[in-house]
């Protein structure tokens, strides 16, 4: 039954999708009195933002539809390159087109080009898509719509699949056996809606997004998943700063009391986060904390036999780009692990300290590229572009310590460049419209 539907939501996804990418224009309701002119291709990447948390995750005849989708994604992506308009060279993506470079060259000294090329489109999707958005992206009004509708989405996603129903209520089933990912990747999902919500109070100034964010935050207490807690932490200590500048340390203290006190005193934390030679009743007690102390669930084990088999011999290039994966895959290691649960310490193991200082160069490069425009005045889309893009690397740069973001490219790792090229976007019509006055 779950196979099945799994296979009517994937067709759903894709037809619909292709539907609205050659589509006409046409009016978006974002309630009776509004309603926004958006083009076909504005239109697949809003379905693109609100879907992420699909993942249709069955196989059928050896062919994961999870993966498949991907690749139909981005033939959809060059499709439109293709057919509609071209993408222009930015030099705010160059260091991430280097990243890609390189993890191309490890192709030639890896173990498996097979797994190597699964892994690379990975990485590719997202660099895709925010062309896409920085090609496409026309209407003024595409991320305020987007905005609304992510918020409704990952509140209908936190409702059903979140830790109100799974944990409380012990409601399982609408995960539909693959139709969604899984709860970790959900608390991530929601450190980067937590970043859209905070966002959409500041431009609205409606404390039901502040509520929202709580909302979140109890989702992934209830399922007690601590990295993304600690996502929505660092999105809101973050977000508070360049809200309110200086007199943001007020608040970044409490949220860090706030977060300090979760851990000692939230049973759902406390007890996921320490083993049992661990003492921590109160806040202080955790100033003799150590890694001997954290539950771990054998992770540190596995990433230092990481680090040791693939990293350690060839530390500037790496093994090669999914020759872990490959081995994993492969053979029974670590309880018949897959996945290393960090994607910091895989990209190291695959393409050495070199792929992962090209990898840390890019978000590096755009939070200095938004540094400024965030810090003027005033609030266009451009700005709320920039700051979305920001928070949102934010969230998912914490979460690659202990998950496997990357490889749920559609719920986490793409929203970060999403922005980033909306951003672009809006910045080369400000260009324009510049140019058109001064004519």
């Amino acid at each position: 039954m779950f196979t099945l539907l799994n296979v009517l939501v994937f067709f759903f996804l894709v037809g619909y999708a292709f539907k609205l990418l050659v589509s006409s224009p046409s009016y978006v309701k974002l309630s009776k009195t509004e309603k926004y002119l958006l083009t076909g291709r504005e239109k697949f990447l809003l379905f693109t933002l609100v879907t992420g948390m699909f993942q249709v995750g069955v196989s059928l005849g050896g062919i994961n539809l999870s993966a498949l989708r991907l690749m139909i994604w981005i033939g959809f992506v060059l499709f439109a390159f293709m057919f509609y308009k071209t993408p222009k060279f930015s030099p705010v993506y160059f260091m991430y087109l280097a990243f890609l470079t390189w993890m191309a060259a490890s192709l030639f000294w890896t173990d498996s080009v097979g797994y190597g090329l699964r892994a690379y489109l990975k990485y590719l999707y997202p660099f895709l898509i925010m062309l896409f958005a920085m090609t496409f992206v026309k209407s003024p009004q595409f991320i305020y719509i987007a905005m609304r509708w992510m918020i409704t989405s990952a509140f209908l996603y936190s409702l059903f699949l979140g830790g109100h129903m799974t944990d409380v209520l012990h409601i399982w089933y609408f995960y539909g056996d693959g139709v969604f990912w899984p709860a970790s990747t959900l608390a991530d999902f929601l450190g980067i809606m937590s970043a859209v919500s905070f966002v959409m109070w500041w431009r609205t100034g409606e404390k039901k997004y502040l509520l929202l964010i709580a909302w979140f935050f109890l989702s992934s207490v209830l399922e007690s998943i601590r990295t993304g807690l600690l996502a929505i932490f660092l999105v809101l200590i973050i977000a508070s700063y360049l809200r309110y500048k200086v007199l943001a340390i007020p608040y970044i203290v409490g949220l860090l009391f706030i977060a300090a006190a979760s851990v000692v005193f939230i049973p759902q934390i406390h007890d996921k986060m320490f083993n049992a030679s661990a003492k921590v009743s109160n806040i202080n007690d955790l100033s003799s904390i150590s890694t001997d102390n954290i539950d771990s669930n054998a992770r540190f084990a596995m990433w230092a036999w990481a680090m040791q088999k693939f990293y350690d011999g060839h530390e500037a290039t790496g093994s090669g780009l999914g020759t872990i994966q490959h081995y994993m895959y492969e053979n029974y290691v670590f309880g018949g692990l897959t996945v290393l649960h960090n994607d910091y310490v895989q990209i190291l193991s695959d393409v050495g300290l070199t792929g992962l200082i090209l990898y840390a160069l890019f978000p590096i490069s755009i939070f200095l590229y938004a540094w400024r425009p965030i810090m003027r005045r005033g609030f266009s889309g451009y700005k709320i572009s920039l700051i979305l893009s920001v928070l949102s690397f934010v969230s998912v740069l914490t979460t690659m310590m202990t998950d496997n973001v990357v490889n749920y490219s559609f719920a986490t790792h793409s929203y970060p460049f999403m922005f980033i090229g909306i951003a672009i976007a809006y910045k080369q019509i400000e260009k324009q419209q510049r140019a058109a006055q001064s004519d």
